[in-house]
């Protein structure tokens, strides 16, 4: 049974110490086999992708050892490719589904190796490469790049490394013991990379509305961008900023703190702000996270809900049953609309019997109704 040395002890812990640091995406590959590096000497150390689907190896990542040349990764990729099933290494996973430390030497001896055309022939001796040895990770979303797209179940990634010697059991044993470790930090960065495209995916639909987020004091927390422009918008002589609220709805969001009842009792009703503008008003819902002692503001812009005897036209109204139906959406009664338009009470009705039948509805709340939503100003 293999034991480690003191040496060995110091620096397989201060490599589980680094692997567990967060990187990006884009660097988890090359920070990987930086560690792999540190506790394995070899030539060559490849990140890669095995797909038995398509019987293809796709090249992730690569670290050559200092003072060697750059691995031909392209001709790597080909020749592995031309040669998928002549590795030993592949066809050992695919009988056991063994994820743990093999090596070429396992399953070849020299006379053997050298027989292999591409493997050794095409990759291996023109390096001066004598073994290989290699663990599978499976395959997480951490693996894979932005421009690369991968499907296949029984894909997976192998960390192979590539020696000018034959590797002992040491080797083995220290490979071994760093593979469940690298499984993990492969999916830390699986969900961690879960986890902040969710935030990002959150991020933009927050900023896509109008929303403050407020602590238990009414003090910003959180505004969205489209939140600051509607106040900015509706609150033009006020000094604010993303920190601080605007006076007047300072003011009003003070006043809604006031009605926040405790959670056993029922709840004063928290009616919204609504702020007129140019044929648009904004409208501000307080909404309370009372365990937490959270509180959000929802800010919406919507059209005025506002007609003219123009706008009523597009409905196939006369002008004169035009100017009548205007005037009903205003609050007037009959005898009111005949004095404002210098018409009769007996003619008023007439157009308004005209303006029903033409609307189909029969009351003067159901001709405002239909005029609203026929002109898409009501939902």
């Amino acid at each position: 049974m293999q034991h480690l040395t003191q040496h060995d002890f110091q620096i397989f812990s201060g490599c589980l110490q680094e692997l567990y640091k967060t990187c990006t995406v884009e660097d988890f590959s090359s920070h990987l086999l930086a560690i792999v590096s540190k506790v394995i000497s070899a030539v060559d150390y490849t990140y890669t992708t095995l797909s038995f689907e398509n019987s293809k190896t796709t090249s992730l990542d690569y670290k050559p050892a200092p003072g060697f040349d750059r691995l031909d990764t392209v001709n790597f990729e080909k020749v592995a490719n031309q040669h998928f099933y002549e590795n030993p290494l592949v066809g050992n996973y695919l009988r056991t589904r063994d994820d743990r430390a093999h090596k070429v030497s396992d399953f070849l001896n020299e006379q053997q190796l050298h027989r292999l055309e591409g493997l050794y022939g095409k990759v291996m001796q023109p390096r001066g490469i004598k073994d290989l040895i290699a663990v599978s990770l499976p395959l997480a979303l951490a693996a894979k790049s932005a421009s690369k797209l991968y499907s296949g179940q029984d894909d997976i990634i192998a960390i192979t490394l590539l020696g000018d010697r034959i590797f002992t059991e040491r080797d083995r044993y220290l490979f071994n013991l760093l593979h469940p470790h690298l499984v993990q930090a492969q999916q830390n960065m699986n969900q961690f990379t879960q986890i902040e495209q969710e935030w990002v995916e959150q991020r933009h639909t927050l900023e896509a509305l109008g929303i403050i987020s407020l602590n238990g004091d009414g003090q910003v927390q959180f505004m969205s961008e489209r939140a600051l422009h509607w106040l900015k918008q509706y609150f033009q002589d006020s000094h604010f900023s993303t920190k601080c609220l605007p006076d007047n709805l300072q003011r009003w969001v003070k006043y809604q703190l006031s009605l926040v009842t405790p959670s056993d009792e029922i709840p004063a009703p928290h009616l919204p702000l609504k702020l007129e503008q140019a044929g648009k008003q904004l409208i501000v819902r307080f909404l309370t996270e009372q365990p937490l002692e959270k509180y959000l503001l929802l800010l919406e812009e919507e059209e005025f809900l506002t007609l003219s005897s123009v706008s009523l036209e597009f409905l196939g109204l006369t002008k004169r049953e035009t100017e009548v139906l205007f005037e009903v959406t205003q609050g007037k009664t009959n005898p009111e609309i005949a004095a404002t338009l210098s018409l009769s009470i007996g003619t008023v009705r007439k157009y308004l019997e005209h303006i029903y039948s033409k609307l189909g509805v029969q009351t003067r709340a159901e001709a405002v109704v239909s005029a609203l939503k026929q002109l898409g100003k009501l939902r």
